[in-house]
């Protein structure tokens, strides 16, 4: 029956043709009603703020979907005033939606660009502009979707920081921070992470690279971090001695970040208490 004597000869009687229009306008009547039906069942996940406009969308989709069912039956009746005065109320509730929109999409922009700040905000350290413990915990939890991939997670340490505050003032000491901090910025890539966790506590997060490939590109980050120079204070038999300790272990998203974390920990002590400024990586137990 689907092919057979459609209204109108510009079908011509095709079974092909009439079959094509038919099929084609009853699957977008079936996706333009799922949509509100899934609006409906995430309704509390839903803004109240958004509710109404998304009501109108709703409306709008669900209207959409009746004229596409309108279109099929009219292949075999001749209904074109219930086609088209649906078709008014087609255009009537998308006009209305987006009359609405006009005044509520500057809004919703600005709101969402708002969140953004916020949780770049939320997920940097302000003094030195690299991520913190959220962002590192963030960044991490993201690599725990990627199993069977070992990344390298590395703890860094400066060496005499206190001396350097207690000397020198902690303006002294910001900057220090802030020339690490793009230090460990500069030599990782794009993909890797660099973050401030404490005061003069740093980590690294390698993705995809093992603690024996992670250990030539930290050794480069320690040489640089030697060589980094405070404007502030005069060069002399005074100035300070920068340096850094790190401790590196595996990240296994198939083991607890703890573990990992405390296994770093115990290779950055262990390059604490052997003459610092060394690089140690983590050996299988936890020390």
């Amino acid at each position: 029956m689907l092919a057979l004597m459609p209204h109108g000869s510009c079908f011509l009687w095709n079974p092909w043709l009439t079959s094509l229009h038919a099929m084609s306008d009853g699957g977008v009547l079936v996706a333009y009603f799922s949509i509100p039906l899934l609006l409906l069942f995430n309704r509390r996940h839903i803004d109240a703020q958004m509710r109404p406009v998304l009501v109108l969308f709703a409306a709008f989709i669900f209207s959409c979907g009746i004229g596409h069912g309108l279109r099929v039956w009219n292949i075999w009746h001749a209904d074109y005033w219930l086609e088209g005065g649906w078709s008014l109320v087609t255009a009537t509730v998308s006009l209305y939606t987006a009359w609405r929109l006009i005044a509520l999409m500057p809004q919703w922009l600005n709101t969402h660009r708002d969140l953004v700040i916020t949780r770049k905000v939320a997920e940097h350290d302000p003094l030195t502009g690299i991520a913190n413990r959220r962002g590192l915990e963030a960044a991490l939890t993201a690599l725990s979707y990627q199993p069977n991939v070992v990344h390298s997670l590395i703890l860094v340490d400066l060496d005499g920081f206190k001396a350097v505050n207690d000397t020198y003032g902690h303006g002294v000491g910001d900057r220090l921070l802030q020339s690490v901090a793009e230090v460990l910025h500069s030599q990782v890539r794009a993909i890797d992470l660099a973050a401030r966790i404490g005061d003069d506590e740093f980590v690294l997060l390698m993705v995809g690279c093992t603690p024996e490939e992670a250990r030539e590109k930290v050794e480069t980050i320690r040489q640089e971090i030697q060589k980094i120079y405070l404007s502030d204070l005069a060069p002399g038999p005074d100035y300070p001695i920068i340096s850094a300790s790190f401790g590196i272990s595996n990240f296994d998203p198939n083991q607890t970040l703890s573990y990992s974390y405390q296994r770093a920990d115990a290779a950055l002590y262990t390059a604490k208490h052997s003459g610092k400024n060394q690089v140690e990586i983590a050996t299988s137990a936890v020390a």
